[in-house]
């Protein structure tokens, strides 16, 4: 695989750094875990912090990529400003640079790339987003797919006596799904990765295993990871919702939701971070005064911020 016919790599670090999709996936679903890990268990440590940025990087990093490679999901670009916006107001920095190229710098030193010395980094300033590529395959909302992915992965590994083990093997299954899809979806807007298109049809093989399906060719173990997912909720799909729809979502069901706000004093919450949440047809989320996390309010508050409870 020639790795400059990648349109990532029109961005100098990811060129430098060469992060596969299957990585850039594995890192953004790490990340997640390890953070919703950590709010579980003592939301308010310096570590839980920490993590938080993480996640910020990585799922920003996974965003950036699907948009640089052409998604027609709006979302996603939108997503990967706001990440970037976030992790840069995070580390309290000033730079003259957009949050987007800070998150691209962040990833690559991340990984040990030393982006202060680079005398390459030019071409990433001022980098505009392609136009989105025709496919014949309708493809599920890139950032509906990413937030399953992470989401379905926290849950699968949860040990909750409230969630029963065929659940759990359920929401594996749901991972699986997304996962393979992301994979699929990625070779499919750049034919030159191979390796995620390799990757997708492994996924495939493996749900058709798991569904103790027949073998198959290996296009048809790609299609069949799009067939699982329009299965897995056919009550739910993109005719759930109307065209104007009060919600927001144009009738796909999913809004971009913000999560985190930065106080800035007086009862003043700027919003700082959103993330793509299934859409309430307008109507808000009530919380019950026996939540453990917010007490009824919908937020909690620390650091200096205010954050969205998902409990």
């Amino acid at each position: 695989m020639d790795h400059q016919l990648l349109p990532e790599y029109a961005v100098a670090p990811y060129r430098h750094e060469r992060p596969s999709l299957r990585r850039l996936l594995l890192e953004a679903r790490w990340a997640s875990y390890q953070h919703c890990s950590a709010l579980e268990q003592d939301p308010d440590a310096p570590f839980t912090a920490v993590l938080s940025r993480a996640r910020t990087l990585h799922v920003g990093a996974l965003y950036d990529v699907f948009a640089l490679r052409g998604t027609d999901d709006p979302d996603v670009y939108d997503s990967a400003r706001t990440c970037g916006d976030t992790l840069r107001l995070l580390d309290d920095v000033d730079t003259p640079t957009t949050g987007l190229d800070y998150l691209r710098q962040q990833y690559a030193q991340a990984h040990h790339m030393d982006t202060a010395t680079d005398d390459q980094l030019s071409p990433l300033f001022g980098h505009t987003f392609p136009e989105p590529i025709d496919l014949d395959v309708i493809y599920p909302a890139t950032s509906d797919l990413i937030h399953q992915m992470c989401d379905s992965y926290v849950w699968s590994k949860i040990r909750n006596p409230s969630l029963p083990p065929a659940d759990a093997a359920a929401e594996a299954r749901r991972h699986l799904i997304c996962h393979g899809l992301l994979l699929d979806y990625a070779a499919a807007l750049a034919p030159a990765d191979t390796a995620a298109a390799a990757a997708a049809v492994e996924a495939g093989h493996a749900l058709r295993t798991l569904d103790r399906r027949p073998t198959c060719s290996d296009p048809h173990a790609r299609a069949y990871l799009l067939d699982a997912y329009r299965d897995l909720d056919p009550d739910n799909g993109t005719d759930a919702h109307p065209g104007d729809c009060p919600g927001g979502c144009h009738g796909g069901g999913i809004v971009m939701t913000t999560v985190t706000w930065e106080s800035h004093g007086d009862g003043i919450y700027v919003p700082v971070y959103q993330e793509p949440f299934d859409c309430t047809g307008g109507e808000p989320e009530a919380h019950s005064e026996t939540c453990p996390t917010c007490k009824g309010h919908g937020y909690t508050y620390s650091r200096g911020e205010r954050q969205l409870c998902l409990g």
